[in-house]
This record gives structure tokens, C-alpha cells and sequence, in this order.
């Protein structure tokens, strides 16, 4: 008996993870229960920064921020796990200050520490996350925003022209993992590859970096790219590369419906 499309659109599908590999097994049980075929091909790693001295100084003068914004699950693990190490409970350190997370996932991970999240923004832009600390008359407040050691600039930027003082500190670094990639280039030229999926801008930039810039759109070429947020999208068209799939709200289970979604029509 041929498998119910209708229940099973992805059903065959290959499709690529790119995220790391200690992060890729829920995407990849879901998209297995819905009869895709995920391809594992983790381009990005998560490694402690080159120095803790800025983060250390941070968490041992908690007390002088108003707010601590985390962009992501790394950034909240990477700084719950450095105040741990500081010998500091981690709600006595906290106690004071208010959390503002970008993302559902991202607020999980802070409420697994036992923290409450007092402000997700409605969507990851950073239009978005100064207009609800402007209505929330945060101008002049001091915040901090444990992040990895390369990122955007522009909350940060935007952060510091609505008033408020602005701390950046590196709790992690995106590091490319050193692997193989023969197997996955003779995949694409078969034309054995569906969906690559990007979770981040450096998924984008380490993903054409270890397919080669002198390959990566011929080896492209009829591959549908699905990208978690608008974000990730920028980073993508940077690349020449054309955005088929994404979701309205950006966590992993609205990437897989949304491909999900593409496939039904």
C-alpha cells in the first residue's frame, strides 16, 4: 500500500540539518515521523570563548543591570553555566534583574533554570525588541547581552540609540567542525537531496565554506533551501541563494511545518 500523502508530505524526502550535532535530534525525529529522511550534516559547533574576563566581570556585578537579553539557547547555557562555575546560585544572582529572551526556545531554556522570562518580543528583529523596551520606558536602564563572540551588531547599536547602556560579553564562539564533505557532494549531484535547512547565519556561512565557493550554487541547483527566520534569510541571499521555505514564527517545529506546509501544496 502506497503511504498517505496527505498525513506524510515529506514522505521520502531527503532532507539536511545543518545545526550542531548535540541540537539535531529533535529536528530529526520529527521530520522522521513525518516520512522525511533526514540527512545529518552539522557545520557549526559551540566552543567556550578565547576569554571569560569580560563575562566574569559581568556576573560578579549582576546587581548593577536593570536587564539580561539572551538571542539564544547557547547564549543562556553557555552564561547559566559560567555563573555556575563562579561558585553563585544562579536565582540569588539573577534576583534582581529581568530577562528579556529572543524566542520561545530560547525562553524555555531560561525557565529550566527556574528564572522567569519577563519579555519575549514578537519577533526577532531588531525594530521589534526596541519598540518593546521603548514602551516599557527602558531608556537609560543598563543591560547585558551574553551572546557569542561574533554577532550582529545591530540590536546592540539599536539598543544604545533608544538610551539604554548596553554590555556585550562573549559566553561562546561558533566554531566549523572538521569533516567530510565527498558524501554529501556526490548526494547533491545526484540530485539526492531535497531541503538543506539553515538554523543560523554562520549554518550559511560554514555550509558554502566546506561545499566551496567555486561549487556550492552548481551543487545548489534545484535543492530547496528552508531557513529558520528573516535573519537567517539575509544571510542566505548574501550567498546568492534563493529562500523557498520559511516559518512565521521561528523555532525548529514551525521549520518543519513549514516545510512541511510547502509540500502539501
Amino acid at each position: 500500500m502506497k503511504p498517505d500523502r496527505g498525513h506524510r508530505p515529506i514522505e521520502g524526502k531527503r532532507i539536511v540539518i545543518t545545526r550542531p550535532a548535540d541540537q539535531s535530534d529533535g529536528f530529526s525525529e520529527r521530520l522522521s515521523k513525518l516520512g522525511g529522511m533526514p540527512v545529518k550534516f552539522p557545520v557549526i559547533a559551540v566552543a567556550p570563548p578565547d576569554s571569560w574576563d569580560a563575562a566574569d566581570s559581568a556576573i560578579d556585578h549582576l546587581e548593577g543591570y536593570e536587564w539580561i537579553l539572551f538571542t539564544s539557547v547557547n547564549g543562556v547555557n553557555a552564561f547559566m553555566g559560567r555563573v555556575l562555575e563562579r561558585k553563585r546560585g544562579i536565582k540569588e544572582a539573577l534576583a534582581w534583574v529581568k530577562i528579556c529572551t529572543v524566542g520561545l526556545r530560547t525562553a524555555e531554556a531560561v525557565e529550566q533554570y527556574g528564572l522567569q522570562v519577563d519579555f519575549v518580543p514578537g519577533e526577532f528583529r531588531a525594530e521589534a525588541i526596541v519598540a518593546g523596551f521603548q514602551e516599557m520606558g527602558a531608556a537609560g536602564e543598563k543591560i547585558l547581552i551574553p551572546r557569542a563572540q561574533i554577532g550582529r551588531e545591530i540590536l546592540p547599536e539599536e539598543l544604545v540609540r533608544m538610551g539604554m547602556k548596553v554590555d556585550v560579553v562573549p559566553v561562546y564562539k561558533i566554531i566549523r567542525p572538521e569533516t567530510d564533505a565527498s558524501w554529501l557532494k556526490t548526494m547533491l549531484q545526484n540530485n539526492e537531496i531535497d531541503v538543506v535547512t539553515f538554523t543560523s547565519g554562520s549554518c550559511v556561512r560554514n555550509f558554502i565554506e566546506i561545499l566551496g565557493a567555486e561549487e556550492y550554487k552548481i551543487l545548489l541547483r534545484g535543492v530547496k533551501i528552508a531557513c529558520i527566520s528573516p535573519v537567517t534569510v539575509d544571510a542566505a541571499r548574501k550567498y546568492g541563494l534563493k529562500t523557498d521555505i520559511v516559518p512565521d514564527n521561528y523555532t525548529v517545529d514551525d521549520l518543519v511545518d513549514a516545510i512541511t506546509r510547502y509540500y502539501k501544496k
